[in-house]
């Protein structure tokens, strides 16, 4: 199997109370909370924030062919994934056996053409199809139940909280109007519309299509939009910015006038907006109760950042220059191991205050040639990623699924 790659290059920027019809520039957002990446004050160790890890005693077999950058579910009945690229749905229970395996794609009923995204809902699966503009409904067996909204809804992403439907859409409900963020009735009628986008977003995710830092958190959307450092929240009764990311160094708004979103494609362009080492290209956005986990650019390198909303204080990590060369090994720290294993990690899905995601079968062999510099949390889990690639026969190429716990 393929080594597993998930990248997403969003921002956030400006936030605003809960109001309808507060569809205006989304620069006018007033935010709740700030992320401060350059306040050095109560900075804490994210290494020293990361608790147990552990391996998903996944059963390995034919069908993970079918494991390449795939969505994932998690529910107290087992793991789902869903492939991006041939829509092949699997289903696992907590001790890892198969539940279920079976092809998706297709016009009939249960089966899908386009599928924007995933999750679970009072324990049923549910996937959005683009083309058909609905909800299908799974139980955790994976078999079909039906659809969800009866009226079809046309928008980008699709969730649902316990009173409405929550959509996302680069063109919004038409394109003429250009709303990002839709809700809908129970009976999928629409409800209102907010944030109209910039004409450089619109045209810019259409060239590149569209983005998935959104999820549901607890009853509200979350979500992030490109070239932007908001987090905003959506529910029946409105938008508003929750947290909103803030750094020394900023890309002004007034950057991209006279940009459009194509123009953002070419290297001249991109080289202007990225000039300066102003924050950037936020990615892997997750959150559980107490953290926001998510990668950044800034000072023109790599980070990722976790930040204690409990404390209003924030963990920086420099991603590796070069992820693992063994003759380099003599020169490795504790840390350097650490870092590798934080990097490696693609983040998959958050649930009970846990991350789940995967790491390459590469991680195992790093950890193989590092075996003096392992302290205690890494021997346990170099213990646990040693056994399961004997038993499941892992070679290179082949994702390893782990759970991660915050502490």
């Amino acid at each position: 199997m393929k080594k597993i790659f998930c990248l997403c290059l969003l921002f956030a920027f400006g936030v605003s109370c809960f109001s309808k019809n507060n569809s205006g520039d989304l620069f006018k957002y007033i935010s709740k909370h700030y992320i401060d990446v350059d306040n050095k004050t109560n900075r804490f160790d994210i290494i020293d924030r990361i608790g147990d890890i552990s391996v998903l005693n996944l059963k390995a077999g034919d069908d993970w062919m079918y494991m390449d950058s795939p969505m994932m579910a998690v529910s107290d009945n087992g793991y789902y994934f869903l492939s991006d690229r041939t829509y092949y749905f699997l289903g696992y229970d907590k001790s890892g056996n198969l539940k279920f395996s079976k092809p998706l794609t297709g016009r009939g009923r249960g089966e899908v053409q386009n599928v924007g995204n995933m999750f679970i809902m009072n324990d049923t699966l549910m996937l959005y199809d683009l083309v058909a503009g609905r909800l299908l409904r799974y139980t955790d067996k994976g078999e079909f139940i039906g659809y969800d909204n009866k009226a079809e809804i046309k928008v980008s992403y699709l969730y649902k909280n316990s009173d409405s439907y929550l959509g996302l859409t680069v063109y919004g409900e038409n394109e003429s109007n250009n709303h990002y963020c839709i809700t809908y009735n129970k009976d999928a009628s629409r409800y209102d519309s907010y944030l109209t986008l910039p004409p450089y977003l619109v045209a810019f995710n259409g060239t590149v299509g569209y983005t998935e830092l959104s999820y549901i958190y607890h009853d509200t959307l979350r979500f992030m939009l490109n070239y932007d450092y908001n987090i905003f929240s959506l529910t029946k009764n409105g938008v508003e910015s929750t947290y909103r990311f803030k750094a020394d160094k900023e890309m002004t708004k007034d950057i991209f006038d006279g940009i459009t979103g194509a123009e953002l494609m070419l290297p001249g362009k991109e080289a202007m907006v990225y000039n300066g080492g102003a924050l950037r290209d936020i990615s892997g956005l997750f959150e559980t109760d107490k953290y926001i986990v998510a990668n950044i650019f800034i000072n023109n390198k790599y980070h990722s950042m976790l930040y204690d909303k409990t404390q209003n204080s924030c963990g920086i990590i420099l991603r590796p220059d070069s992820f693992f060369e063994e003759s380099l090994v003599p020169e490795l720290t504790t840390l350097d191991i650490w870092k590798y294993i934080w990097f490696s990690f693609t983040r998959l899905r958050e649930y009970n205050n846990a991350i789940y995601g995967c790491v390459s079968y590469s991680l195992y062999y790093i950890l193989s040639k590092t075996e003096s510099l392992h302290d205690a949390k890494i021997r346990a889990l170099y213990k646990q990623l040693k056994s399961y690639v004997e038993e499941q026969n892992l070679s290179e190429g082949d994702a390893i699924f782990l759970k991660m716990e915050l502490l």
